[in-house]
């Protein structure tokens, strides 16, 4: 890597200068190993000598010997220097020795007579030029094309005023070409009623593989095992339905992840994480959490996971609360399936989405600061920033394919057991009282079960069994969101599978529930709700799982559960009362009083000033 930089080191030069040898080796290669074990056996302590001018060792010198006599060289030296520097642990220690005290202040003030510094200034300042002055011996660079190509582009990213709109920008160019490859750009063939026809690979992948060669397949494997019909509308109702549905938003995913890692890989990431840390510091939060924020794009547990490296225990309780605002791939078919059916594909949607999950994340990090039980000082973030290269093809597909196939794997797993279970729920109920296969959806144990808790959603525009019913099961895996939508609304007397998609199902759906056909502004109202309670709400069962660990205490556990479910809920409800009041779309209410009432709580949360109260424990370091 330094020869890479063009960095040339005087390996000698640099053993003389130091007093101790020093060997080159690059360990992942393991080149000089043999170097380093023969260095080892020849290794001595090297002689101790100050890099202080005369002056200034003169005067350490007669303040160590104030020191007591128990105390060893090293150790008065490093007390003197304190001391010098108005150290307030050791000014305190020695505050009755009125001598010691005295030689202090004559040798601080001669430093400044000697040096136009004051102590504090004069030992930093005197370390920095005895390393530059060993670099300057040692060390020669030659600027590189990387380098150069890094320097000119970090002036234009890395720009206080425009790094933020650059890297919001960035957001809206992955995922406009990941939908652009996707659901604009025709590029498969297959044959079509006027011969050959052209495809978009979305469009492939749910009307051609899994609305019709798959359905077909499952269909006719079925029929000629003479299967009864309810097994038959089990496996293509039910299981090709569901899971097709969700991975009918596997092209979208690749695409997206292919996008991301080459973010990632290319160095800019790094550069996001040292952009943001200026400003998360403000809310509680550093540049350290906006690592688990890049991974939790593709799965929320490992992003978890990874606040282990945080050593600020305040600032891993609100990173591990916050973390999973980030959409996962799991709610990416979410953000597909609204995106698609309710905002025509808007370029805006999905900086929108991120822009307002960031923005959750930093509210949060300012309501949790303010509160007693959050209060320290954030931790210092440090981390090199590579120059910018090429990422290697082969790393690329190997992330994406790891990330894939994590999501391959859910939606074979845990969403086939839901879809099973949601379809059997959906078939079945009570008629003429008897409990039985049913026709009409609305009757069956599905609909009873989402009409329990129905009304609790009917202030965010989606109170309905079928929406109900998504949410709940997306408590387990969020791609069940999707899954169960499909087979809910494929059963449902309006919506025949294999006559509309699922995307202009889901925005017949959402007409119907609002009562806003033709009002696209009303349904994109509800589906933004929708999509909101989805996003910022609890995450699957094997991210809680993780957080808990994480948090380390069931108390904190249950706190972060109830503060995301309360912000998911308040989100969603000023969205579509607020904004739909704001809009003309939605009449004043009950719920818009509540509405106002959640949004006032919110800012005086946001808004109050912190408590000033509080008594702080400091245990200093050096005195233990």
């Amino acid at each position: 890597m330094v020869k890479a930089k063009g960095i040339s080191i005087d390996v000698k030069k640099l053993s003389s200068m130091l007093g101790v040898e020093v060997v080159d080796i690059a360990a992942s290669k393991k080149r000089g190993l043999d170097k380093l074990k023969e260095a080892m056996q020849r290794a001595k302590a090297p002689a101790v000598e100050s890099f202080y001018d005369a002056a200034v060792v003169s005067i350490l010198e007669k303040i160590s010997n104030k020191l007591p006599d128990d105390l060893n060289k090293a150790s008065k030296i490093f007390i003197s220097t304190s001391l010098l520097q108005s150290d307030d642990i050791y000014i305190n220690q020695y505050q009755s020795d009125v001598d010691l005290l005295k030689t202090v202040d004559d040798g601080a003030d001669e430093i400044v007579k000697e040096f136009s510094v004051d102590a504090e200034a004069y030992f930093p300042m005197r370390r920095y030029a005895v390393i530059d002055d060993i670099l300057a011996q040692c060390r020669s660079v030659r600027k590189t094309v990387a380098a150069a190509v890094t320097s000119v582009i970090d002036k234009v990213v890395l720009n206080r005023i425009l790094a933020l709109p650059i890297f919001m920008c960035v957001v809206g160019l992955v995922y406009f070409g990941a939908m652009y490859f996707t659901s604009y750009l025709e590029l498969i063939p297959f044959d079509g009623e006027d011969g050959v026809e052209y495809a978009t690979i979305t469009d492939w992948v749910n009307d051609n593989l899994f609305g019709g060669y798959v359905t077909d397949a499952v269909g006719s494997l079925t029929e000629s095992a003479e299967a009864p019909l309810w097994l038959q509308s089990l496996a293509v109702d039910g299981v090709v339905a569901g899971v097709g549905a969700v991975l009918g938003f596997l092209p979208q995913i690749i695409f997206l992840f292919i996008f991301l890692s080459f973010l990632e890989q290319s160095g800019y990431m790094t550069r996001v994480a040292f952009v943001l840390d200026r400003i998360f510091r403000k809310f509680g939060l550093s540049g350290k959490n906006f690592i688990p924020l890049v991974i939790a794009t593709g799965c929320g547990v490992p992003a978890l996971m990874g606040h282990k490296t945080i050593d600020n225990i305040n600032e891993r309780r609100i990173g591990l609360i916050s973390t999973t605002f980030i959409p996962c791939s799991a709610k990416l078919p979410i953000m597909t399936m609204i995106f698609t059916s309710c905002f025509e594909g808007a370029w805006w949607f999905a900086p929108m989405v991120y822009a307002l999950a960031i923005f959750s994340i930093v509210c949060t990090g300012v309501i949790l600061k303010k509160s007693q039980a959050f209060k320290e000082d954030v931790s210092p973030f440090v981390m090199e920033i590579p120059d910018y290269h090429m990422p290697r093809l082969g790393n690329i597909i190997k992330t994406v394919y790891q990330r894939s196939r994590a999501f391959v794997i859910k939606a074979g797993t845990v969403i086939f057991a839901v879809v099973v279970i949601v379809w059997f729920l959906a078939n079945f109920g009570m008629t003429d009282g008897s409990f039985g296969m049913i026709e009409n959806v609305d009757n069956s144990l599905l609909a009873a079960i989402g009409s329990l808790f129905a009304f609790i959603f009917i202030p965010l525009g989606f109170g309905s069994w079928q929406a109900t019913v998504a949410i709940i099961n997306g408590l387990l895996a969020k791609e069940n969101v999707v899954g169960t939508m499909a087979v809910v609304l494929g059963l449902e007397g309006d919506f025949e599978g294999d006559e509309e998609s699922l995307t202009s199902a889901m925005s017949n759906y959402f007409s119907s529930v609002t009562g806003a056909e033709g009002n696209s502004t009303l349904i994109a109202l509800a589906s933004l709700s929708f999509l909101a309670f989805n996003l910022f709400s609890t995450p699957c069962a094997a991210a809680l799982g993780a957080m808990k660990r994480q948090l380390g205490s069931n108390k904190w556990w249950v706190f972060a559960i109830t503060y995301m479910t309360l912000w998911a809920y308040s989100m969603a409800l000023i969205i579509y009362q607020l904004g739909g009041l704001m809009l003309g779309v939605v009449p004043f209410s009950l719920y818009t009083i509540c509405a106002f009432a959640v949004l006032f709580i919110f800012l005086f949360m946001l808004l109050r000033p912190e408590r000033k109260n509080m008594v702080n424990l400091t245990i200093p370091s050096k005195c233990i």
